[in-house]
């Protein structure tokens, strides 16, 4: 899988063809899903307005993890990233379990510690575990409490004496 990066590294092309300098890409999610239909121009006009050529990312290890390929450390690498200590997850038994630990890949795929109510268990990590929405509340902006007439005073002194310069 060759895939191309924006500027920001937020966005990504999947490149599907290429003859010299045309390219038939289409975009993919960070999660390996392909977005839109694909399309066709050409790599020095996508080069030129930044984007880059990617060789690891959370795209292509689950896209290999898909394929059952768990051996590869594209692999390991988007399911550290995909499946975080600490998240919750709803496997495909329907059973809500958080990851408490890493068992990693082992020659029949790749195994994640899982806490169950107060149990833990070593459960074969599958594509269709399903992540639940973190609980935890996201922490605001830090906003400075409004100034006092004092400070306000001082401000208005200054910009007086300043002459608005």
């Amino acid at each position: 899988m060759q895939l191309l990066a924006d500027k920001n590294g937020e966005q990504f092309l999947q490149i599907h063809e290429q003859n010299k300098d045309r390219v038939i890409v289409q975009f993919i999610d960070t999660f390996g899903q392909l977005k839109g239909k694909p399309f066709r121009d050409s790599l020095t006009g996508l080069l030129l307005v930044g984007w880059t050529y990617r060789s690891t990312s959370t795209a292509i290890g689950l896209s290999k993890f898909r394929q059952g390929i768990t051996e590869d450390l594209e692999v390991s690498f988007a399911l550290h990233q995909r499946f975080p200590l600490g998240r919750k997850v709803k496997l495909p038994s329907g059973v809500i379990a958080t990851i408490a630990s890493y068992a990693n890949t082992h020659s029949d795929g790749y195994y994640l510690y899982v806490r169950v109510e107060e149990r833990i268990e070593r459960h074969l990590l599958t594509p269709n575990w399903k992540i639940l929405p973190s609980e935890e509340l996201l922490r605001l902006p830090y906003y400075p409490k409004p100034l006092t007439q004092q400070e306000l005073n001082t401000i208005s002194e200054f910009d007086t004496w300043a002459g608005g310069f």
